[in-house]
């Protein structure tokens, strides 16, 4: 078996085997020796005390000696293993997931490519690892074959924001082991930490691109300051074409950008326009050249009062501050209800509900709030309660709210429970039982199934149920179809969502009295289409 040479820097020792050569063939030097016998020899022509410098290799003990000499250095010094049976190592390759790497995609492939020919050169076996920096579940390959590693790297597409590549430099260290290679692929040295072997394929490119949006609230909900930037040495006039719903044809915007800045501009969709795409002109970085708008649209609900008109004239100016909400029309099924609950009523399971306490007894005391989401920052101490209601929480529920030993306000299920009298306290004129109602109300929304539209920050977490099916399609490409699991997370940019097309079946059967929605998602790049057994829960994360 060949050996592997751990040293190969060695090899250069066999330079002295052509030097030592070379001084043996140089001419022995002639030893002159006085003698008084010259008048036994004929006259001679003078000759020259000097003759040619080389002669012939004169092949002595002392040479081969020198010679075998080199190469016993040379083979110390090299340090060559043989690999015995079962032997290898592991090499693990991790990609940058950063959306710069992908105009350098192909050049991050040719990389890999080359250091696996590299490797497979030495003659020790290898199990191949390929990973992305930003990879959460199984790597995109782990085997014996180069090729199908390669293979591997198609479905490979950087598409992540800036991120700390620590974490999968710990990984892929733990994977390869104290024998094994970790190699990383990126696009700047900058990103490099110290020690770590990397290979680097970007290079500079001229870019324009969108930086972001911020919604102008002020003006309407289909208005938005947009920031584009230019990321080339020299200044750039650029012109965006906006393309909108109705066929209509797409208007320009020219834009002058100064090298290295942002520039911001204003644009308020058409009122009977829903969404629309902005558009650069292509360069190197294709990934924010478009941008998609779409006017928020919360999902719409219908909410039943039957509540004392007093309590009643409060909680109908909240509904109509709260987008989205209205009174339920005559005749339709109510999304949330606001009633007067007896001890009976808090136990039975039903809709999203707010219940207040019919009438109750005196009660004294400080009011004390638990940690809790609806309770977060608020201020009760000018909460005034005369009298305290007959209900009680269930096992299942989560106490907000005491005054003294007993609970005040909890949350079960879908429903929300006051304990007391709402009209005969002060909490109309107290922001913090207000603001209470009103996050419950707006946490009522966002599990409510129907459509969602709106526009989300990069990197904001989607919570998605488990068992759901989700259908990527990419442009120019066959629809994949992917399982969610539990904790399942997706971080589209721009997400739309939309009711299920008449007929559809459902993935998997939705919980009783839970209708089943889908959901449509349009990132910036991609296009999302989701089958869900039960709402979809949003949350912020980075």
């Amino acid at each position: 078996m060949i050996p592997h040479f751990t040293n190969t820097t060695a090899f250069w020792a066999l330079l002295a085997i052509p030097l030592i050569t070379a001084i043996h063939f140089l001419q022995h030097k002639t030893k002159t020796q006085a003698t008084a016998t010259l008048f036994l020899l004929e006259a001679l022509v003078p000759e020259a005390h000097e003759g040619n410098a080389w002669d012939r290799l004169r092949a002595s003990r002392s040479f081969w000696m020198q010679i075998l000499a080199v190469l016993l250095l040379t083979w110390v010094l090299a340090a060559p293993v043989w690999p015995g049976k079962g032997s290898g190592q592991t090499v693990v390759f991790i990609l940058d997931d950063s959306a710069n790497m992908t105009p350098f995609r192909q050049e991050a492939v040719n990389a890999v490519s080359e250091d696996m020919d590299a490797t497979l050169r030495s003659g020790i076996p290898a199990t191949w690892v390929l990973m992305g920096s930003r990879a959460s579940g199984q790597p995109l390959y782990r085997g014996p074959s180069a090729r199908q590693a390669l293979h591997a790297l198609d479905i490979w597409q950087p598409r992540e924001g800036t991120h700390d590549l620590a974490p999968a430099l710990r990984t892929a260290t733990a994977v390869a082991g104290p024998t094994g290679i970790t190699r990383l692929i990126t696009s700047t040295a900058r990103r490099v930490p110290a020690g770590q072997s990397a290979r680097g394929v970007g290079k500079p490119l001229e870019n324009v691109g969108f930086a972001g949006i911020t919604p102008v609230e002020a003006v309407g909900p289909g208005h938005w300051r947009i920031a584009v930037k230019n990321n080339s040495p020299s200044p750039l006039r650029s012109e965006i074409s906006i393309h909108t719903e109705g066929g209509r044809p797409p208007a320009r915007r020219s834009l002058f950008l100064n090298p290295g800045t942002v520039t911001e501009f204003e644009y308020s969709l058409p009122p009977e326009c829903g969404k629309a795409v902005l558009r650069l002109p292509t360069d190197a970085f294709p990934s924010d050249n478009e941008l998609l708008l779409v006017r928020s649209a919360p999902a719409p609900v219908a909410v039943s009062m039957g509540i004392p008109e007093q309590s009643g004239k409060i909680f109908l100016n909240i509904i109509h501050s709260l987008p989205g909400f209205s009174p339920v029309p005559d005749g339709s099924d109510p999304d949330l209800l606001l009633l007067e609950g007896k001890t009976e009523n808090a136990r039975a399971p039903g809709k999203a509900a707010i219940i207040f306490a019919a009438s109750g007894k005196p009660s004294y005391g400080a009011v004390t709030a638990e940690r809790h989401p609806l309770t977060d920052g608020l201020n009760w101490s000018g909460l005034l309660i005369p009298s305290i209601g007959s209900m009680k929480p269930g096992e299942k529920a989560g106490v907000l709210l005491w005054q003294g030993e007993s609970p005040l306000a909890w949350v079960d299920g879908k429903r929300l429970f006051l304990n007391w009298p709402w009209e005969k306290s002060n909490a109309d004129r107290v922001p913090a039982p207000l603001l209470m109602t009103r996050r419950f109300m707006q946490s009522v929304q966002e599990n409510l199934p129907g459509t969602h539209c709106g526009n989300l920050p990069g990197g904001t977490l989607l919570s998605m149920p488990a068992g759901g099916k989700l259908i990527q399609t990419m442009p120019g490409e066959n629809a994949v179809k992917l399982s969610l699991t539990a904790g399942s997370r997706k971080k589209p940019d721009m997400w739309k969502s939309s009711p299920p097309e008449k007929g559809k079946r459902p993935c998997s059967k939705a919980p009783s009295g839970s209708p089943t929605p889908g959901w449509e998602i349009f990132p910036t790049a991609q296009r999302l289409t989701q089958d869900f057994p039960s709402p979809m829960k949003r949350r912020s994360g980075t």
